[in-house]
């Protein structure tokens, strides 16, 4: 099989890949809050809390991004090392993490409205 023959094979594969996050796509973003609450439900327990702490830590995200402001070097670094964790402590991590944002912005609220 020739370079060119491989390459265009290679793009083909990886086309149909990325064609799967497109709307419609079994990796699709999902976009209606209900139906990603049903897909939580769906899950084990232990997924189910986590994956709902994940969802509040992206709002919580969303909410500082839309004012501007930045997680911090701390919250990154805390983030980042979650997958390092057993499943059962992600959640818990997670939630520490939002309680830690949650915390911050009502300190950022409480500063705008003084």
């Amino acid at each position: 099989m020739s370079s060119d023959t491989a390459q265009e094979k290679l793009l083909q594969e990886l086309s149909r890949f990325f064609r799967r996050f497109n709307r419609g796509g079994d990796l699709a973003p999902i976009e209606d809050r209900d139906e990603w609450e049903k897909l939580v439900k769906s899950q084990a327990p232990e997924e189910q809390e986590l994956l709902s702490e994940l969802s509040r830590f992206a709002d919580l995200w969303r909410y500082l991004q839309e004012r501007n402001e930045k997680l911090g070097p701390a919250v990154v670094a805390a983030i980042r090392d979650v997958h390092k964790l057993p499943l059962m402590l992600r959640a818990e991590r997670i939630r520490e993490i939002n309680q830690e944002l949650m915390r911050r912005i009502g300190e950022f609220d409480l500063g705008i409205r003084q």
